[in-house]
């Protein structure tokens, strides 16, 4: 019998990645012997609207994060693929890349179970990936997991035992227009290209491009304040 191979795949709009992002990653590749972790930016992302840099430069930020990590990759699967991107049809993907002798391994946030349980094609969706799921406090979380796992049985679920934080991307955003220094609340990669490019100076206005217009959006359930917040899993 031929023994898988783990590979973590963590979604999010990363706007900008940062550092809890990676821990949230490390963490889980650690604990769960993943061969490595795939970040998957999204495209245009129709729940955030304003104040989102384009899918180029965050997929560049992205790759400026990972590249120190020989175990982390950043993905363009969703950046490139045209019309409405949904996660399952990205796991799917994936899978169908990576081969049968590959498990997937979808790091998320606490709020996905519950996007799951109303979710009518949540037998193929669990049936793609195992769900490592971050909670928001690591007090009570074994008693969270039992809970999940009885909520959602079909499903393979762990916990990602990582403390918890409240760097997100808002407040990196936020940090950068009053001034603030954002090091080591990103990495230094991604701090240079935000400082080079001049981002998040001003707030980012809608994306009015005619590939947005005409429904180029991406989901990904990615839904611990690592990655965003809850998203639509598929139409």
């Amino acid at each position: 019998m031929k023994t898988m191979t783990e590979i973590g795949i963590m979604g999010g709009t990363f706007n900008p990645m940062h550092i809890r992002e990676l821990a949230v990653a490390q963490f889980a590749l650690e604990q769960h012997g993943l061969a490595k972790v795939i970040f998957v930016p999204n495209g245009t992302p129709p729940h955030k609207k304003v104040d989102v840099l384009d899918r180029e430069s965050r997929f560049e930020m992205v790759k400026a994060g990972v590249r120190d990590n020989p175990l982390f990759e950043a993905s363009r699967i969703e950046i490139d693929r045209p019309g409405i991107t949904w996660t399952i049809d990205t796991l799917k993907q994936l899978k169908e890349q990576l081969g049968d002798n590959v498990r997937l391994n979808f790091i998320c946030g606490e709020d996905v179970i519950d996007n799951l349980v109303r979710y009518e094609r949540r037998a193929e969706f669990l049936g793609l990936a195992r769900l490592l799921i971050s909670p928001r406090s690591s007090e009570d979380a074994q008693k969270a997991l039992i809970t999940w796992r009885e909520t959602l049985p079909e499903a393979q679920i762990e916990l990602i035992d990582c403390p918890p934080s409240g760097i997100s991307s808002t407040l990196v955003r936020k940090w950068i227009r009053a001034g603030k220094s954002i090091r080591y609340v990103v990495p230094a990669a991604v701090a240079e290209v935000i400082e080079r490019k001049g981002h998040y100076k001003e707030v980012v206005p809608a994306d009015t491009s005619t590939d947005a217009a005409s429904g180029h959006r991406s989901y990904f359930v990615t839904s611990m304040k690592v990655g965003g917040r809850r998203r639509p899993l598929s139409g």
